[in-house]
């Protein structure tokens, strides 16, 4: 284990127990969740394959700090491991504000700018699979915009 990790160990075990649920769900839709060996803890790539397989599979990049107690930082990327800074990696869904952020109560970001959301119906839920939670309404998102891209 490296010294400069960041998530702790329940977090590892409990994203652990989540992961083969999301990666059920993203195979089921023609995706894949990623996780690579240089890439820190609580970090992972889904690759998100919209409805209309005509169009070309998002990248999204899912960091957790604190499993399943904080929602994840969500952004995107034009191919695992790449930057998230190019617009023609993000979906033009609603909330989804390229290359900065994603402003939806599901993601840290969108908690962070949005105090109100901190309790009430768009408060972080930490039960059951908060992870595949997550996943779904990304998908969700994106199928609603039709698989366009903001840039």
């Amino acid at each position: 284990m490296r010294a400069d990790l960041l998530v702790d160990i329940e977090s590892i075990i409990a994203l652990a127990r989540d992961v083969p649920a999301v990666e059920e769900y993203l195979s089921s839709a023609g995706g894949r969740l990623v996780r690579r060996d240089d890439d820190e803890a609580g970090l992972y790539w889904a690759v998100i394959q919209p409805s209309d397989t005509a169009c070309a599979p998002f990248v999204a990049r899912i960091a957790w700090t604190v499993y399943p107690h904080r929602p994840p930082s969500l952004l995107f990327a034009t191919a695992v491991g790449e930057p998230t800074s190019d617009p023609r990696g993000w979906p033009a869904a609603a909330g989804y504000r390229a290359p900065n952020d994603v402003c939806k109560p599901f993601t840290a970001e969108g908690q962070a700018l949005h105090g109100e959301w901190a309790t009430g119906a768009h408060s972080w839920r930490n039960t059951g699979n908060p992870f595949l939670h997550v996943v779904e309404n990304v998908v969700d998102d994106i199928n609603r915009a039709g698989g366009a891209r903001s840039a």
